[in-house]
């Protein structure tokens, strides 16, 4: 018998809309554990209350050893559900990705 997968894309949990789904991810060499919706500083490091800049949004799941995964990098405009991403208490991150073209809609 034949197994099928179905395979959802990556980054739908936190993506409200694009106009193209595939211009604002890149393949990153990330190398921090990490779930789909972390906002990351840069490859290494989440960010925090301290960052002043971002790299983008993790589109899928990281161990942080797997090599090139997703990251959301840019909007083309893109929206993402601010409930759905991880700040982790950084009151900048969300004007960050604002500036990339990322904006997050239904924000506090």
């Amino acid at each position: 018998m034949t197994k099928i997968n179905t395979i959802n894309p990556k980054g739908d949990i936190f993506l409200v809309h694009c106009d193209d789904y595939d211009v604002q991810f890149d393949a990153v060499n990330v190398t921090v554990a990490g779930v789909a919706g972390d906002v990351l500083e840069n490859a290494s490091t989440k960010v925090s209350a301290t960052s002043t800049e971002v790299l983008g949004i993790l589109a899928e799941d990281t161990d942080g050893t797997q090599g090139n995964v997703r990251v959301m990098v840019r909007g083309n405009p893109s929206t993402v559900d601010a409930e759905k991403i991880n700040t982790f208490d950084s009151t900048d991150a969300l004007e960050l990705l604002k500036a990339k073209g990322i904006v997050a809609v239904n924000e506090q």
